[in-house]
């Protein structure tokens, strides 16, 4: 199946044909090839065009990223991931995940206006071509990147008429094809004539050729003609040039053109036209209502306004969506005509204003409006989603502006966007940015709010030092300024979380005992079914298996009736790791097939990634081996789908399970080793209830010390590529030399990781698993796994043997 996501053409594409022959066949020869020009030269049409034709070229897919809407460089890779369908992974930089999923591809990347955020531009093109030797880079710009392999080409204007060509000659030249075809659509009927062929090509030579600028005089052609709008245009052409204007003159011609359908709009098109440059993306109606409206032009007037401005080409309406934007020619025109008119600051603050206000409406509706069902919460999802552009300049204006009030609701609205899709580091970015702010101070229940966000951001991404610090700050806060006993109870809802992955189950309970208290006064269901599963985790941890598979039932049960369908498909998954945790592996099988069955329906592809893998090792350990390989596979196929590497780990656990089912001690030792060295390459802890302590017993009296510790080596060298390969299909690595084997002979750099070190250093201090956690800011299960392996490596069987080590070996100091 062919893969890409290129747009729809909006209308006929126009000559260019020996041009894109060309181009077509460079993109095969150069791995960056830049399309190069000012602007409305037709730079983005030609590279779709391109983009287009290579589609059956490149196995991986053709990807565009239009990056006109970024105004923030640190964004840059967000927006690359997001198009690639890459997701984040707990806080592994997002940059090292792309360029992971990258590697081994053949994919054409289209990165769209590239000239405001150049430099950025340029070394992440410089990094991915360097690191993923088969990837194809198109690039529009108006400047270009000036790296190494580049090759650039200049985007030229259209082919002009010749000097007295006839009518049927003038007919068949591009610019000319163009201007009528365009002209046609704004339905003017214009044709080429032995009497208006001199002005057609007059106009198309002083337009030089520039498609954009084509497209806006045939916008006017149902109320004048050829000649008249030849001579408007060379008016402004020469006002421009009298000016002193130094831009080139293609620029210049642009400019001139856009000045001449500017000085044509009635006032009140003007107002709207200046003050739509403030939306960096998409808009709706509602929206442009809310901010643009103001001296001059009613809110009643706007739609009518609006409708006029796309009539004229100015503003593009996309049907699907029924969204507006504008060509970002236009808006930086129309930018600078609002600078002009000394409104940017009051259009900036009114778009931060507006959509603060819709923001905190969609956002409570996704997780705290009672009566809604989950296709509703999911559309107001979608809304978010379509302004996220907008919602990024915003937030950049309210951080450089000082306004943290509006920028706190803002970001506190777009909560449930950055957790439901995965965009982590962004939202906490902002929450971190905004709180620092000094008018952020006296806002005690919006930055707690903020705070609050902030820890469960962090807590999906599995960094629970940060976890803890905002949970503890928000609950102070929270405390402290009384009130909302609802935003309380999910404050405590996250503390417990917090304190249930340091290892501190009563306190986990203690919070969540509080939190179900006051969401039954307040009578929130989503609140209510977030404390019953904090608290059947606590249960599960203290081995209550009735008592917390009880309360993950009810939470299951209020989140259904509430209307959540994400929060019904975490619950099973929690309830499946809990089941497992406790050695249910019927009740973990139920769990995690229903939340498989739900991830898929929702399109939750990490979630399915996640679910799958748990339950393969659930089936392996049920000894349904087909079964198992088929959940495996599936969980490895979307997993790489997504540059996701913790589901792969867990498979590989999975299929070690099942290999030692089959008395496989070989092929069981060396996957088991395989997850573990990927799991301290990447920094990702793994969450199971499987260690591989048991199967080394059982291997070292079965094939011996020596044997076991040449196979745990053999595995722990295999890439993640080989790993699968040998689990799925047994096939084995090619001969090569293998890594070290770790012994007690070994020096430490050789044989631990760094924080396995730091781990030696509190083992040699006598402190216990638990105190390592607390230390460290890991879970005592995360803790007990670097023990576990650290006395795998060194071969050691005793906590003693690991101190009288770190003291030979000067680890200690």
């Amino acid at each position: 199946m062919l893969r890409h996501n290129l747009p729809a053409e909006p209308d006929r594409f126009i000559g260019r044909e020996r041009d894109l022959e060309e181009l077509c066949g460079l993109v095969g020869e150069v791995r960056l090839l830049t399309l190069s020009g000012v602007g409305g030269t037709g730079k983005t049409r030609c590279a779709l065009q391109i983009a287009s034709r290579l589609v059956p070229s490149f196995p991986d897919g053709v990807w565009l990223a239009e990056l006109s809407r970024l105004t923030r460089a640190d964004l840059l890779v967000h927006e690359i991931t997001k198009v690639l369908g890459v997701h984040e992974e707990g806080v592994r930089p997002l940059l090292d995940t792309l360029v992971d999923f990258l590697r081994g591809k053949k994919p054409l990347l289209v990165l769209d206006n590239c000239e405001h955020l150049v430099e950025a531009c340029a070394e992440l093109a410089e990094r991915l071509l360097t690191s993923c030797e088969d990837l194809r880079l198109l690039v529009t710009s108006r400047e270009p990147l000036k790296i190494p392999g580049e090759l650039v080409w200049r985007v030229p204007p259209l082919a002009l008429p010749g000097p007295a060509e006839a009518a049927e000659e003038v007919e068949r030249v591009e610019s000319v094809q163009l201007f009528l075809d365009r002209a046609r659509s704004a339905g003017s009927g214009l044709a080429v004539t032995g009497a208006n062929a001199g002005d057609i090509a007059r106009l198309c030579h002083a337009l030089d050729g520039l498609p954009l600028a084509l497209e806006l005089a045939a916008a006017r052609t149902a109320a004048m003609s050829p000649g008249q709008i030849s001579a408007r245009v060379n008016d402004r052409f020469r006002l421009l040039t009298a000016s002193g204007r130094t831009a080139p003159a293609r620029q210049r011609t642009l400019l001139a053109t856009l000045e001449w359908s500017h000085d044509l709009l009635s006032p009140q098109e003007q107002v709207l036209f200046r003050r739509l440059a403030v939306f960096s993306g998409p808009f709706t109606l509602d929206l442009a209502e809310s901010v643009c409206a103001g001296p001059s032009l009613a809110a009643a007037q706007v739609l009518d306004v609006l409708s006029g401005l796309v009539d004229k080409s100015l503003v593009l309406f996309d049907q699907g969506s029924s969204c507006y934007r504008l060509l970002e020619s236009a808006r930086q025109f129309a930018a600078g005509k609002l600078e002009s008119a000394g409104e940017t600051r009051r259009q900036r603050d009114r778009l931060l204003h507006g959509l603060a206000d819709l923001a905190h409406h969609h956002g409570r509706d996704v997780w705290a409006t009672p009566g809604l069902t989950w296709p509703e919460r999911y559309a107001r999802l979608l809304a978010l989603q379509d302004l996220l552009g907008n919602a990024r300049e915003a937030l950049s204006w309210a951080v450089e502006s000082g306004l943290a009030e509006p920028g706190l609701r803002l970001a506190c609205g777009y909560m449930p966007l950055w957790v439901g899709f995965g965009e982590l580091t962004e939202g906490r970015r902002w929450y971190e940015s905004l709180l620092a702010l000094p008018a952020a101070r006296p806002l005690g229940d919006l930055s707690a709010e903020a705070l609050l966000h902030h820890a469960n951001l962090a807590y999906e991404q599995q960094d629970a030092a940060a976890c803890g610090e905002s949970a503890a700050r928000a609950l102070a806060l929270r405390r402290a300024t009384g009130g909302d006993d609802f935003m309380l109870a999910f404050t405590l809802v996250i503390a417990g979380m917090y304190e249930g992955t340091k290892g501190d189950v009563a306190l986990a309970a203690e919070r969540g005992e509080e939190a179900l208290e006051l969401a039954l006064r307040v009578g929130n269901g989503l609140i209510e079914a977030s404390a019953r599963l904090l608290l059947s985790g606590a249960a599960a941890f203290q081995g209550l298996r009735r008592e917390s598979l009880t309360r993950g039932e009810e939470a299951i049960e209020i989140y259904s009736r509430f209307g959540h369908l994400w929060g019904v498909t975490r619950a099973h998954l929690e309830l499946g790791r809990f089941a497992d945790f406790l050695g249910d592996l019927d009740s973990a099988r139920r769990h995690l097939e229903e939340c498989a069955e739900l991830a898929e329906e929702m399109a939750a592809k990490p979630v399915l990634a996640t679910s799958l893998g748990l339950l393969g090792a659930v089936l392996a350990r049920q000894g349904e081996a087909e079964r198992a390989r088929a959940r495996l596979a599936r969980c490895v196929t979307l997993s790489r789908s997504m540059g996701q590497h913790l589901p792969i780990i867990s498979a590989l656990v999975a299929l070690a399970v099942l290999a030692e089912k089959q008395h496989d001690l070989e092929t069981a030792v060396r996957l088991w080793a395989a997850a573990k060295a990927m799991e301290e390459r990447l920094g990702l802890p793994v969450w199971t209830s499987a260690t591989p302590e048991p199967l080394l017993a059982r291997a070292r009296a079965e094939a011996g010390e020596g044997q076991v510790q040449l196979w745990w080596t053999m595995g722990g060298g295999m890439t993640e590529e080989e790993a699968l390969r040998y689990g799925l299909r047994g096939e084995r690595p090619a001969p090569g030399a293998p890594r070290p084997a770790a012994g007690p002979a070994a020096g430490p750099a050789s044989v631990l990781t760094p924080r396995e070190r730091e781990i030696v250093v509190l083992i040699s201090r006598g402190l216990s698993n638990r105190a390592i956690g607390e230390e460290l800011f890991i879970s005592p299960a995360t803790a007990a796994r670097h023990v576990a392996n650290i006395l795998l490596k060194l071969n050691f069987g005793s906590r003693t043997q690991v101190a009288a080590w770190a003291a030979e070996h000067g680890v200690l100091h």
